[in-house]
């Protein structure tokens, strides 16, 4: 094997990569998938023309950057490739693969880089042979899985994408530099061209300067010829990393609402969940360093809160040791900057998702590009000569071998998400006290097709216990009681009135989550759709005590009084509640153009033109970049009609 260029063996670890991903493909959506992609209406685009695709592109709205890049790239998936899952996994895999050249190419880089500055012995055969084995080990690596099979994931995977291509412009540019050539064209394009596509992609993608400025310190040291290129480097990152950071801190000490705001949906506070992360890194790491198959999973709301510095105990060990390790890299910043570099580089990979920003405790996605950085210290010293020469031999077996582990898990986990009736009954058993493992694995028996009336009342049980367990499992949630509802509802079954008020009380009273309002309208499209037998009061009693919540979002607002709305019209026959309902959504969200389009829709099917007509001319002034044009001219032509029908 050594007498082969590490070139065709990398052509081989991304032809095995393939296969490991390949059963995987012929998975299905999951989750999130649903409302952003399954049920997004805008990325099922028939023409390539440029309304259609602005359309596509900002039909997310949320997020800081709406995610443009990466909503654009599923609406080419599903004209070029339909709507089946197959298509949009296989896009994943791809750009999964072009990631791992991106990892080799920057490997090459940061070790070229290191040989020059404190590796002189480091060979350029054994600099290949290294960023073979790390682009290798993070192309297998099971924690990446999610980010590949998981169609949403593709926002994470991008903003890598875009963020690699920038530091391998950037470090490409400082070496051109140091060899006496202008570099600055490759550097300037990461700071003007590749950052602004990873943020576009993700808001992950802020961090690429932040990962050029890691790289500057602990590798290239500012050392460039003459002070002028060293001061306009200086002024790069004082713009795009220092300024930033300032102004974020200043605004978050001015306007905490921005930034405190969005715990009151959550079940933990500020200071809950820094210590509780502290604990997750570790968790993370011993996932990245030895994956264990049962721990992963694409479901992690079962670790536990911590809720003081020693509830757990765990988490002062933990905030102690991620203090030491931060300090260990400071360190060996000199003596082992690769090292150095590694650790920071995960650290700082996760200083957007895993610090005060109110998100969920625990994704693995959110590992993969910070991995990077602990995979790069793991191969290096594996196979780094100069390292206790003795043991080489010992160390590039072990490489080999965690690589090959790494790809047998990923493989395993890949087969395992290609049956969506297998898939969610693996979670469960490795994640028996998640909420969403058990609701996902109730929603599987639901749906899975029945033979015999046997089989539909061992799917009924099996379903009632997994949605009765989310609700135990959470004395604050709602998707284990709404499971319960749905299900006897769609079943035909008499609905517990203990389910309903105790669902009423967590509606009103309880933090409001954010796929409540998703589950709420699923069950009110079920009764009017005529496939559900709980009765509308019922409906109405949940939806208008969701209404009460004072933690509720805007767009849940909007959303939940057009789904009473559309129950008060359809099935209740209050046509004015009704209306009324639906112009308090458009008052929950008046800026949102999607918000007054359905509006313009509802106003149409209660038969009222000239309301309709009123909220098109406003819609065409709100429609800056001219997406809703076409939709706008249909339903103008429509209402001119019915306007001239009405005596």
């Amino acid at each position: 094997m050594r007498n082969l260029p590490p070139v065709f063996l990398f052509v081989c670890s991304l032809v095995l990569a393939f296969l490991c991903y390949r059963p995987g493909l012929h998975g299905g959506f999951l989750f999130d998938d649903n409302i952003n992609i399954v049920e997004n209406t805008y990325l099922k685009i028939e023409s390539l023309d440029i309304a259609p695709l602005k359309a596509a592109a900002v039909s997310m709205g949320g997020g800081i950057s709406g995610r443009p890049i990466s909503m654009a790239s599923f609406a080419l998936d599903y004209y070029f490739n339909g709507p089946a899952p197959y298509g949009f996994k296989l896009t994943n895999l791809i750009i999964h693969l072009l990631n791992g050249v991106c990892i080799f190419v920057l490997s090459m880089l940061v070790l070229e880089i290191h040989r020059r500055r404190h590796a002189p012995e480091l060979s350029t055969d054994r600099l290949r042979w290294i960023s073979l084995a790390v682009a290798s080990a993070w192309l297998l690596h099971p924690l990446n899985l999610t980010a590949v099979l998981y169609v949403v994931q593709r926002m994470t995977s991008l903003s890598a994408l875009f963020s690699l291509l920038g530091l391998i412009a950037y470090l490409y540019g400082r070496l051109r530099q140091s060899d006496g050539k202008s570099g600055w064209s490759w550097i300037l394009s990461a700071f003007l061209l590749f950052t602004p596509l990873a943020v576009l992609s993700k808001e992950n993608g802020a961090l690429l300067p932040a990962f050029m400025l890691l790289a500057e310190v602990l590798l290239l040291n500012f050392q460039a010829p003459g002070t002028g290129t060293r001061y306009k480097l200086a002024t790069l990152f004082a713009v795009t990393v220092i300024l930033p950071v300032i102004v974020l801190a200043v605004y978050s000490l001015y306007k905490p609402v921005w930034l405190l705001g969005g715990y009151s949906i959550r079940d933990f506070s500020l200071p809950e969940r820094l210590m509780t992360e502290a604990r997750v890194l570790w968790f993370y790491l011993r996932l990245i360093i030895m994956p264990d198959i049962s721990q992963l999973g694409l479901w992690h709301e079962d670790i536990a809160i911590s809720r003081g510095l020693l509830t757990p105990v765990s988490t002062l060990l933990a905030c102690i040791g991620l203090v030491l390790m931060a300090g260990a890299a400071f360190l060996l910043r000199k003596r082992h900057p690769i090292a150095a570099f590694g650790i920071l580089f995960f650290l700082l990979g996760h200083s957007i998702e895993s610090s005060v920003i109110p998100l969920e405790i625990a994704h693995e996605h959110r590992n993969y590009l910070p991995d990077y950085g602990i995979l790069l210290v793991i191969f290096y010293y594996l196979l780094s000569p100069a390292w206790h020469k003795d043991t080489i031999k010992i160390r590039q077996a072990l490489a080999v071998i965690l690589a090959i582990f790494f790809g047998a898990v990923t493989a395993i986990r890949a087969g395992q998400w290609a049956d969506p009736r297998v898939h969610p009954l693996i979670e469960v058993r490795h994640h028996p006290d998640s909420v969403r493992a058990n609701t996902e694995a109730a929603y599987m028996y639901v749906t899975q097709p029945i033979f015999s009336a046997e089989q539909a009342e061992n799917n009924y049980q099996l379903a009632l216990d997994h949605y009765q367990k989310a609700a135990d499992l959470s004395p604050n949630g709602t998707s284990g009681l709404l499971g319960l509802v749905g299900l006897n509802a769609m079943r035909g079954r008499p609905i517990e009135e203990r389910w309903v008020q105790e669902l009423e009380y967590r509606l009103e009273h309880r933090s409001f989550a954010p796929d409540a309002a998703n589950s709420l309208m699923q069950l009110e499209k079920c009764l009017t759709g005529g496939n559900c037998s709980h009765s509308p009061q019922v409906m109405a009693r949940l939806l208008q005590a969701a209404l009460r919540n004072p933690t509720l979002s805007g767009s849940a607002q909007s959303s939940l009084q057009f789904a009473l709305s559309n129950l008060l019209f359809v099935v209740m026959q209050g046509r004015d509640a009704a209306l009324k309902a639906a112009y308090k959504a458009l008052d929950a969200l008046p800026g949102d153009p999607d918000t007054r389009l359905t509006l313009i829709k509802f106003l149409l099917n209660q038969n009222r033109p000239d309301d309709a007509i009123k909220q098109i001319n406003r819609l065409r002034q709100l429609d800056d970049m001219k997406i809703y044009g076409r939709q706008l001219d249909e339903l103008e032509k429509l209402a001119t009609m019915r306007s001239k029908t009405i005596p």
